[in-house]
């Protein structure tokens, strides 16, 4: 492992891998030239959203870095995810951070309103902000006022503008549960002199040898990457799930009848899932709950309109706190809220991870494995193609190559308790053996960590 404790004064000058922050300058300037090329097409499209919907114009001072600043005497460690789940990823590692090292104020930072949301409410004893948006003097601006000792990047978020603000500085930055598909590799290979912000990571912590021989071709040196496995494992809940969820069960199935819940759907997912449960249960004499939970909830009315004009029946799910009424015997139920995902998992007999239909790259498929549930997805997984080999190898989820398998698959799960349950079992055993690397990552930030409270 590297020195992590070079002097803040030196990264000033040079970037994590002793490259000079000037050299940079170029890239940054394109970067710059597109970014505004970008703003110019889709201006528009903010200022609606600024205007219209409250959650963009109460964010819009934050992403400009106007945060409220850290209050002095107590080093800060800044933790960033994008979304939902690198949000949800993050949680252990805070948790066990925040215990280890209680001399750090933790903030968290999300990108998407849904993000930032759900940050509010995991961490709620932490201070919870928007990420800058990077362009010009914005992330500069909010590293002044949160003034971390450390920013750890869930991921792959290598934002240059930010790093560099953040190099500048003498901000050590660290990239944890770092990933990078295939796809990603050969577009960063092809352009990798545009790419300074590399160099300006102290350190990636990545989930597999894969990805270490990845980011190695692409230069980065050995001592600065470091395997410590998938966060997700261990922030997955194994057993029965949220309080509440048999409950949950009761109320979606009153009857005992069969429950499908469809998470993380995008595009066109919600009507061919909806349609082959409906073909499915129809050929064979069932009852079956359908359950629709989108990846992104503002499409609820869109998704609502589509199902009704294939003549399916629609509930929607409220969080009211009134007893929910019974839900009708034919009716899609659509969830149009976030947070909801793991209880309707745990309530359920098949899951299906949706954006794999489609191509998106896939959704987590590790949440519904941990409770014990049959996970079936589709063919377009780039996204966790290492969770998908594993749980394939230990024959613990379903893919189906096509959407003309999906009528299939689900008949054969559906039907098959036994088959059901040795899928969740060997799910659960996959996850638990593959646990651990919350403390491989909290062990290799310790150095780094004692270094900035000295440089506090």
């Amino acid at each position: 492992m590297a020195n992590l404790s070079d002097g803040r004064g030196r990264e000033q000058r040079t970037a994590a891998g002793g490259v000079p922050l000037w050299k940079g300058w170029l890239p940054l300037l394109l970067y710059h030239g597109v970014f505004l090329l970008f703003a110019l097409v889709y201006g528009p499209i903010v200022a609606w959203r600024i205007a219209f919907d409250g959650r963009y114009r109460r964010s819009f001072g934050a992403r400009m870095g106007r945060v409220e600043p850290s209050p002095p005497g107590r080093p800060v460690l800044w933790f960033h995810g994008v979304s939902v789940g690198e949000v949800k990823g993050l949680a252990v590692l805070v948790q066990r951070v925040a215990q280890a090292h209680p001399e750090f104020g933790i903030v968290v930072s999300a990108t998407t309103p849904t993000g930032h949301a759900l940050a509010s409410r995991l961490y709620s004893g932490h201070r919870v902000i928007h990420y800058p948006i990077d362009f010009g003097l914005f992330p500069g601006r909010a590293l002044d006022r949160v003034r971390p000792a450390c920013v750890v990047l869930m991921e792959q978020e290598i934002w240059p503008n930010f790093l560099q603000a953040a190099a500048r500085r003498g901000i050590p930055v660290v990239i944890v549960n770092g990933r990078i598909s295939e796809r990603s590799f050969r577009g960063y290979r092809a352009v990798r002199p545009l790419l300074p912000q590399l160099d300006w990571i102290r350190l990636f912590c990545v989930q597999t040898e894969t990805y270490r021989n990845r980011w190695r071709a692409l230069r980065i040196p050995d001592e600065r990457i470091a395997v410590t496995g998938n966060l997700k494992y261990d922030g997955v809940t194994l057993g029965n799930g949220p309080a509440g969820a048999i409950e949950l069960r009761h109320w979606l199935a009153p009857d005992e009848r069969l429950v499908l819940v469809c998470g993380s759907t995008h595009g066109h997912e919600e009507e061919w899932l909806a349609d082959a449960a409906r073909a499915v249960a129809a050929r064979r004499g069932w009852k079956l709950r359908v359950v629709l939970v989108p990846r992104h909830p503002d499409r609820a009315g869109a998704i609502v309109d589509a199902l009704r004009g294939r003549g399916h029946a629609v509930s929607l799910w409220s969080r009211v706190g009134e007893p929910p009424a019974p839900l009708a015997d034919d009716a899609v139920l659509l969830v149009d809220t976030i947070g909801q995902l793991e209880s309707f998992y745990a309530a359920c007999d098949v899951a299906f991870v949706g954006g794999s239909l489609v191509p998106h790259g896939g959704q987590n498929m590790l949440e519904p494995a941990a409770l014990g549930r049959a996970v079936l997805f589709g063919p377009h997984v780039a996204n966790f193609r290492a969770d998908v080999e594993l749980l394939l190898e230990s024959r613990a989820a379903v893919q189906i190559a096509d959407l003309r398998q999906l009528e299939a698959e689900l008949e054969r799960l559906l039907g098959d308790p036994a088959l059901r349950a040795a899928l969740g079992a060997r799910a659960v055993a996959m996850i638990v053996a593959n646990r651990g690397a919350v403390d491989r990552t909290r062990e290799i930030l310790a150095p780094l960590l004692r270094d900035a409270v000295g440089h506090a």
